[in-house]
């Protein structure tokens, strides 16, 4: 099995990583800084997976699609992909940053469209493969002070929805996967409260298991689940007035 992860440096990305390694033939890693991909290359050398890695900027579509289709030529099988680069920004609702919301953007949805605009025709043509898509619970609806990064990750879930029937139609199967609060340099920024906080590696084993299960849809942890399934079906002003409460806004 060829397993490639976008966002491979911190976090998710880099405790999913470190799984693979132990269980996959190739395990090809994408990041934006070289000197940490060189140090994750050595340390995952002696395990089962021979380990490539890339330094590739998905904000840039030239860029990425270079990377990629080069990456394809030498290893022309890829079981499955894993996007998992993200950017977040906690901002003032009054004080808007155009720039933080393209970013955001940019990184979050348009980075996984260049990547995957590039590996879609080719899964569809090797008619077989796997992409799992990291958003987040943030996307099942609005919260204060996350007017860049929710609608970014509703994006990401609403794209999974959109791409699904089409993907099963060449054995190609998607994940979209939706996690609450994990330890991270991103929620290392929030000076809230995050309830059910769990560290990475905890996450990335509840990743590892639901992708290998082929679950379309990965929502942890499940008391946060229950709630954000909960809020989106509630009438409007019964979600504000919950919401209202949970973040003491």
């Amino acid at each position: 099995m060829n397993v490639l992860i976008v966002g491979a440096t911190f976090g998710i990305g880099y405790e999913l990583a470190k799984k693979y390694a132990h269980s996959c033939n190739h395990l090809i890693l994408i990041g934006r800084t070289e000197k940490k991909l060189e140090e994750i290359k050595t340390e995952f050398s002696n395990l089962k997976a021979k380990i490539i890695t890339d330094n590739i900027d998905v904000t840039n579509s030239s860029h990425c699609t270079e990377r990629i289709n080069n990456i394809i030529k030498d290893y022309p099988v890829i079981d499955k992909a894993i996007y998992c680069s993200g950017y977040y920004e906690p901002h003032n609702t009054f004080d808007i940053n155009i720039d933080l919301f393209k970013k955001t953007m940019d990184v979050n949805f348009m980075g996984m469209i260049n990547v995957f605009s590039i590996l879609l025709p080719h899964l569809k043509k090797q008619n077989h493969g796997h992409l799992g898509i990291v958003a987040s619970l943030a996307g099942f609806g609005g919260l204060p002070n996350s007017s860049s990064y929710g609608p970014s990750k509703a994006a990401m879930m609403n794209y999974a929805e959109s791409i699904k029937i089409d993907c099963d139609k060449y054995n190609i199967k998607v994940s979209i996967i939706n996690p609450g609060f994990v330890q991270s340099r991103l929620t290392e920024k929030n000076s809230f409260d995050m309830p059910f906080l769990m560290s990475s590696e905890k996450a990335a084993s509840i990743i590892y298991n639901g992708l290998k299960k082929e679950q379309y849809e990965i929502t942890f942890p499940l008391p946060m689940k229950i709630l954000f399934k909960t809020l989106r079906v509630l009438p409007r002003f019964v979600y504000f007035w919950i919401v209202k409460i949970i973040t003491k806004a």
